[in-house]
């Protein structure tokens, strides 16, 4: 029997002219490995827009809340304005003297039952006016400026 040779397959390579470079490889690199280039550029392009995304929402948000204060706002005046109409129609004298009358049983007082009291005005030192708050301050002022020019023994 004949035995056969292994047959031993060589295929051509072609080599570069010259030496590598240190900057081939970094190019090498970059092909292989595009996903941070792309990752790195999808960041650059989409935090502006989300940004911007974000400013719009808060700004709605904003106008939002300012409306329903508005409406908070209306909402109190109209009611501060029917208060103050009842206010103004419980405090009337008419009412007033109607439920005295009516509910309390009370009278007008005939003029001998009222009694006028004379007050004497309050008494004041003779020549000397009555100082005003910033009349008393503006003097203990003075006096202390001048106790405090005078020099200490």
């Amino acid at each position: 029997m004949l035995a056969l040779a292994p047959r031993s397959r060589t295929y051509p390579v072609i080599l570069p002219d010259r030496p590598p470079t240190d900057r081939e490889p970094a190019r090498r690199r970059s092909r292989r490995r595009p996903l941070p280039t792309i990752v790195a550029l999808a960041v650059v392009a989409v935090l502006p827009a989300l940004a911007l995304v974000a400013q719009r929402t808060e700004a709605a948000r904003t106008g939002y809340v300012i409306l329903g204060l508005r409406q908070q706002v209306e909402v109190l005046a109209a009611e501060n304005a029917r208060l103050l109409a009842t206010t103004s129609a419980l405090r009337a004298p008419d009412r007033i003297e109607r439920i005295a009358r009516a509910d309390l049983g009370m009278l007008t007082p005939r003029p001998q039952q009222v009694a006028a009291l004379a007050v004497p005005a309050p008494a004041r030192a003779a020549g000397v006016p009555s100082l005003t708050v910033w009349d008393r301050f503006a003097a203990w002022f003075v006096r202390s400026e001048a106790a405090a020019g005078e020099p200490s023994q």
